[in-house]
């Protein structure tokens, strides 16, 4: 089986468990879906941006917040059950909501996005190299991208977080590799 249809795969069946879990995600006991809310409201809190691109919006848990902060919110997520919750949650007239596969080239123009988001995601995606690409591609000169992984219970071991800072440092050169750093 090639990467590319392993990643399929992952996608497609990722895609399916969202979709099922669209319904009551919102509802569950999650204490990682809470503390990653936490979190980006108190580090993104007192930003103010023009564009801001959501991946991975899920049923919208962040979106609102996000609106708060942009002018103009586009919010990627691969379940279409996902996208309908955000949907009926959230009605401002700055967000747009797109169906999208993020290991795909984004619908983004090059150097248009202010804050890029990304909650929760990552684990989801064998190959994050068309990610940072694309992250590259769409980020202007001085944005932020803000990739948070808050599990608890999901543990990096060194070789994945090495690999990941090895490709995030291809992508955007060594003055981002310290943030990995401790």
């Amino acid at each position: 089986m090639s990467r590319d249809s392993v990643q399929t795969e992952l996608t497609m069946n990722t895609s399916k468990f969202y979709d099922q879990w669209a319904t009551t995600y919102d509802t569950d006991r999650n204490r990682t879906r809470d503390l990653d809310e936490k979190v980006l409201r108190e580090v993104l809190g007192t930003m103010r941006v023009s564009a801001i691109l959501e991946l991975g919006c899920g049923t919208g848990k962040n979106t609102l917040f996000l609106s708060e902060i942009g002018e103009d919110i586009e919010a990627y997520d691969f379940s279409a059950n996902m996208i309908e919750r955000a949907k009926e949650k959230v009605s401002a007239k700055n967000v747009r909501f797109l169906q999208a596969d993020i290991t795909s080239r984004w619908t983004r123009e090059e150097q248009s996005v202010d804050l890029i988001v990304c909650n929760l995601v990552l684990e989801h995606v064998e190959d994050l190299s068309t990610v940072f690409q694309e992250v590259h591609r769409v980020l202007r000169d001085g944005g932020l991208f803000f990739p948070e992984r808050t599990s608890p219970i999901q543990t990096v071991s060194r070789r994945e977080a090495e690999l990941f800072e090895r490709t995030f440092r291809n992508y955007f050169g060594r003055r981002f590799a310290s943030a990995f750093r401790s």
